[in-house]
């Protein structure tokens, strides 16, 4: 039994938890695995509290002190989460970096936050630290988990895990009792985390987080989502994102729940599949890729499977319907669906990693209906939930409670409004500012309430909708409103279609838009209709290639108003790129730059042309900037209302 669920007094840091289980479980419970080798290593409560204890001992004895920052960049990995928890205990913050961002990011981040220590994975980060630490001038110690390829890396500031954990278990000998007398000391509004959002118009900001924000937030979930110490979850979103600092971080101490680490990012949707979660959080971009790469893998089965897939599918969509509708499914349906499952939906369910799975999230970004029918359809109900860093879970699904296209109802403790089309929060654990902004603070709390950026409205029975950035809701020349996030949610349900940029406000009469194809299954699906190319940007501008992409845009057309509609389309010669400040680190779009970067191609959308010619900088992951001159095919989807 958790604590949520003993009525136990709530404990007021994370740190303070994990002494908790190790006193209840001591080895007795497995509190995280890790695969390496193909084998599960598994890692009980007496081991994480042993290990984090020597941490935090090594950690003081490099001149960690309380309200120090401590930075990590790395996959995910038991040692992040070891490193964050030995940072809590001494009264410290953990400070995320996506284990992706190029130099210039880590160096901000790391700088800006203050941090005097780093752990990094392996030597791809060590590098991109190296390359920087004359410029980092708090910074003491780089300490590094994964020696692949150190054995020849001499300088001083590196120190190995090992040697780290040797260091404190000869502190411990010297001054035994000091880690727990610094955990005793820790209080619920001590800061246990600084959270970068995203950065989508402008510099990220450090949401500073508390111990009691985090832990408030994960009860105030756990009040829908039911979780208890049986739950096995996988731990693979990046721990620098709020929602994995909720789930597994802090979830993980305070349910009692058991960490699954993959091998491997490469391995992880085969972990996944072995390790079976009941629960399951996806970002959005990995729910639409998931349905995509389904379908992929259906269009090259063999005839039979194919037509079992196709001949099921429309009855999974009506139980979906039926379920969505809150309508009764009769005896007639029921046995067909039986079938269906038998016949096509368990296997599918099994290959994706979701055959026990009774709780499943979506977070992130907005998430399109085509995606959440789909999985219903096939017997995954995905629940919906919204907030952002700085109020994580403002509003979330109950089990019983899905409504398609609601982010559920606000979580305990919460009290939303909607003010001028904005969805304003206060109450249930909020963030406790940005780190050295109190102007941006002081503009995002005014009048005590948060001010999330974000449009939505609250219907008759108190379910929240999330629409879109107030700042991104777009406004056509003759009047007409649309969220580009609704229509690109929907593009994205496509098999070959992997990301999509809708363009459109008042100085312009249509909406327009630049595809991202997916370079895998359009190349199979080139390789099958026998259409010869040689690269992505040769793929893209293939005329089969733009019809097969405008009858895509075809399909959602009709799911929009006329208005709404786009009426014409460039297939762009390469991917969308973090990398390249296209996308933020999770992956949502940086419109603001986008429309600056391919200005020449909107222009064009405008014009009539049939092709125009595209000239930019790319940089690459090393820092290079390289040049590309392109021509890209203009493709009209539609002329109707137009004339």
């Amino acid at each position: 039994m958790s604590q949520l669920e003993s009525g136990m007094p709530r404990t007021d840091t994370i740190a303070k938890l994990i002494i908790e289980n190790y006193q209840k479980w001591g080895d007795r419970k497995v509190a995280m695995r890790k695969k390496d080798f193909g084998i599960w290593c598994e890692f009980s409560w007496k081991d994480v509290y042993e290990v984090v204890k020597h941490l935090a001992l090594a950690l003081k004895t490099l001149g960690f002190e309380r309200g120090d920052k401590l930075a990590i960049l790395g996959d995910n990995d038991p040692e992040w989460y070891w490193l964050e928890w030995a940072a809590h205990a001494l009264g410290g913050a953990a400070v995320g970096i996506f284990v992706d961002c190029v130099i210039d990011e880590v160096q901000y981040i790391a700088a800006h936050s203050d941090s005097k220590i780093i752990g990094v994975g392996d030597q791809e980060q060590v590098d991109k630290l190296l390359a920087i630490k004359d410029k980092l001038p708090d910074l003491k110690k780089i300490i590094y988990w994964d020696k692949k390829g150190m054995s020849k890396y001499d300088d001083p500031i590196l120190i190995s895990f090992e040697e780290v954990i040797e260091l404190g278990k000869r502190c411990e000998e010297t001054y035994p009792g000091i880690f727990e007398h610094e955990i005793e000391r820790g209080r619920g509004e001590d800061i246990a985390t600084i959270c970068y959002t995203s950065g989508t118009t402008g510099l990220p900001k450090g949401v500073m987080i508390s111990h009691r924000m985090l832990i408030g937030a994960v009860e105030a979930s756990n009040a829908r989502l039911k979780w208890t110490d049986t739950y096995d979850y996988v731990a693979f979103a990046p721990p620098a994102w709020i929602l994995d600092q909720g789930n597994a971080i802090t979830g993980s101490p305070l349910i009692g729940i058991t960490l699954n680490f993959p091998e491997d990012p490469d391995t992880t949707q085969a972990d996944i599949r072995e390790v079976a979660p009941r629960s399951l959080l996806y970002g959005s971009r990995q729910w639409e890729g998931l349905a995509s790469d389904a379908q992929v893998k259906m269009s090259d089965a063999p005839f039979i499977k194919r037509f079992i897939y196709n001949l099921f599918l429309p009855v999974g969509y009506r139980i979906a319907d039926f379920y969505y509708q809150k309508r009764k499914v009769n005896l007639f349906w029921r046995g067909l669906y039986k079938l269906a499952d038998l016949a096509v939906f368990r296997a599918l369910r099994d290959k994706m990693g979701l055959i026990k799975s009774s709780c499943t999230l979506a977070g992130g970004t907005y998430v399109g209906p085509d995606t959440f029918r789909y999985f219903a359809a096939i017997g995954v109900r995905i629940r919906n939930g919204y907030g952002s860093t700085e109020a994580p879970w403002i509003s979330l699904q109950g089990a019983d409670d899905i409504k398609l296209g609601s982010t559920g109802t606000p979580t305990p403790g919460r009290e939303v409004r909607i003010e001028e089309d904005e969805i304003i929060v206060r109450g249930g654990n909020l963030f406790n500012g940005y780190y050295k902004q109190p102007e941006a603070t002081e503009e995002k709390m005014a009048g005590g309430w948060f001010h999330t950026g974000d449009a939505g409205y609250i219907d008759e029975e108190g379910d929240l909708f999330f629409i879109e950035r107030v700042k991104d809701l777009m406004v056509l020349r003759g009047g007409a409103k649309f969220s580009p996030t609704y229509i690109e949610s929907q593009l994205k349900f496509s098999p070959y279609i992997m990301d999509a940029m809708v363009i459109g406000d008042e100085s312009k009469a249509f909406v327009t838009c630049v595809v991202n194809i997916d370079y895998d299954a359009v190349g199979k699906w080139a390789e099958r209709n026998r259409i010869p190319y040689t690269t992505f940007a040769d793929l893209s501008q293939r005329p089969q290639v733009c019809e097969l992409v405008k009858r895509e845009i075809d399909r959602v057309n009709k799911s929009v108003s006329e208005q709404a509609r786009v009426k014409k389309f460039v297939n762009l010669y390469k991917e969308f790129d973090p990398d390249e400040g296209e996308l933020t680190r999770t992956r949502k779009l940086r419109r603001s730059f986008m429309e600056e970067r391919y200005k020449q191609l909107i222009v064009a959308l405008y014009q009539d042309k049939e092709e125009a010619k595209i000239e930019t900088d790319v940089r690459y992951r090393d820092g290079r900037v390289g040049k590309i001159d392109t021509p890209v095919r203009v493709m009209w989807v539609e002329k109707k209302g137009l004339e």
